[in-house]
């Protein structure tokens, strides 16, 4: 028998995204432009190229995204004191009133998602991805 594990996390991942952008779309965002907010919020002041390889995207991808979240003045890019060619990011506080928002959109959409789930299970499942998640992390170091 082969695993469903993988087809099974992007199916649930790709409906997640789905629901989150329908429900945030009246804000104007995206699930992709929230995913990089939450990362920057959490890595104040890195530079653009390293929050893509957080979000493990394309630095041209994000550099769209960034555009886009510089042009609602969300986000503010700073350029780098030791490399002229870098520019390191920053939230507004702005941002952060947005960001209170779609975490609860986030949180609407998760508890819909793991609604047959028992709190119980639901928490078993969260530890049980994040040891997946640093078991994955240690093999690629």
């Amino acid at each position: 028998m082969h695993s469903k594990f993988g087809f099974l996390s992007y199916e649930i991942s790709h409906i997640i995204r789905q629901r989150f952008n329908k429900e945030a779309e009246h804000n104007g965002f995206t699930h992709s432009q929230w995913r990089a907010l939450v990362h920057l919020s959490e890595n104040e002041n890195c530079r653009q190229i390293d929050l893509a390889e957080i979000l493990e995207i394309k630095p041209i991808t994000l550099a769209r995204q960034i555009d886009l979240l510089e042009e609602s003045g969300l986000v503010r890019r700073n350029k780098d004191a030791d490399d002229r060619r870098a520019y390191r990011l920053e939230v507004t506080d702005k941002a952060r009133a947005v960001m209170q928002e779609l975490w609860a959109i986030a949180d609407a959409v998760e508890a819909k998602v793991l609604a047959a789930l028992t709190d119980e299970e639901r928490d078993m499942m969260v530890s049980l991805l994040e040891r997946v998640k640093a078991g994955i992390a240690e093999s690629t170091d």
